[in-house]
């Protein structure tokens, strides 16, 4: 049924199913991004980029979502027993970190593999 009010822009509704890891992501990522979650996969569709210029609720937000990361983490006894879902979202949650932090310097392991992987062998 269309909104009664004309002069709204948006009268068509689509609606599509996904699972529960993936709406924790494009909840954080459109957070992270500081936008709706409407316009963060409206800007996916169309290929567009939009800069994030993080702000405080940003930080409090990551830092919020790190912190139940690190809460999983303290009740696995055993690293082999941790789950695709939380490695996935770990892997985002750091990307996003970095992504904020702007330091494109390698990490000290990174730096060390690149040591390792370029010396010959005689």
């Amino acid at each position: 049924m269309p909104c009664p009010n004309y002069r709204r822009k948006r009268t068509i509704s689509k609606a599509f199913r996904v699972s529960r890891e993936e709406n924790e992501r494009i909840e954080l990522l459109a957070k992270a991004a500081g936008v709706t979650q409407q316009e963060y996969i409206m800007t996916k569709i169309e290929d567009r980029e939009f800069t994030v210029a993080p702000d405080l609720r940003t930080y409090k937000m990551l830092k919020d979502s790190m912190h139940l990361v690190y809460q999983e983490l303290c009740c696995l006894r055993d690293c082999s027993t941790m789950d695709e879902r939380l490695i996935a979202k770990i892997e985002l949650l750091a990307d996003l970190f970095v992504g904020i932090a702007g330091d494109s310097s390698r990490s000290q392991l990174e730096a060390e593999d690149a040591l390792i992987s370029d010396m010959e062998r005689g």
